[in-house]
């Protein structure tokens, strides 16, 4: 019986004793508990912000690639399909097949292989222009683009072949940042590189070209960067 009391009802000392064993941290162990806790917090958050920036610089890197790879596409369909057909622009206005600074655009020719899917009843040859400008939306004060001052590289392109002098192009923006479009043609019978097509035979109205056998086209950005491509004329 006595045990048993004593079970139920323990003296003052092992009271005591028992609670000195399970007292809680200290002052000084709880600042140590929240000093390792914050600087495990701002290793992680360290860690978790520079994998945030590397995620941001690989999305604009595979964006630039794309972009850049959906230029070199768009120069491919057009150059590589170049062909010797002068347009009409007005009723006596004969333009070459090819043209080069013109004032207007840096290159302008005729290309074969303009994509049909919905068989609407026209050529499949297009006129096509190159140029370096301002963004189309620069001066849109809603656009992402208002007041950009880098210069974009822009594709032109009429929806008839023969035009009005007045016709109107349609603009493709290509890729910003460019501050020169150089083009280089192939001279097979000097064997070397000519800034100019080389006319077959030169009449009165216009001048003639054989299809160049191949074409250079070099793209300089802002950041000293240079896109070239060498493309083979069909």
């Amino acid at each position: 019986m006595k045990s048993l009391v004593n079970h139920l009802f323990p003296a003052p000392a092992v009271i005591a004793s028992s609670l000195k064993r399970i007292k809680g941290f200290t002052l000084i162990e709880a600042l140590v508990a929240m000093f390792i806790f914050s600087w495990i917090s701002l290793a992680a958050y360290q860690i978790l912000d520079q994998v945030v920036i590397a995620q941001e610089v690989n999305q604009r890197k595979s964006a630039a690639v794309a972009r850049v790879q959906r230029v070199g596409w768009q120069l491919a369909s057009d150059f590589r399909q170049m062909v010797n057909r002068p347009v009409w622009q007005g009723q006596d206005n004969l333009l070459e097949p090819i043209l080069l600074d013109t004032g207007d655009y840096l290159v302008e020719f005729t290309r074969a292989g303009w994509s049909n899917p919905l068989q609407w009843p026209r050529s499949e040859l297009q006129r096509v222009a190159y140029l370096l400008d301002y963004h189309p939306e620069a001066t849109e004060p809603d656009s992402e683009y208002y007041n950009d001052e880098r210069l974009y590289l822009i594709r032109l392109y009429w929806q008839v072949l023969d035009r009005l002098e007045d016709s109107e192009p349609q603009q493709q923006v290509l890729i910003g940042g460019v501050i020169d479009f150089r083009t280089r043609f192939w001279d097979q019978a000097a064997d070397q590189w000519s800034d100019v097509p080389l006319p077959t035979f030169v009449s009165p109205a216009v001048a003639a070209y054989d299809a160049p056998l191949a074409v250079e086209v070099s793209i300089v950005f802002e950041n000293e960067d240079v896109m070239t491509h060498i493309f083979r004329v069909l």
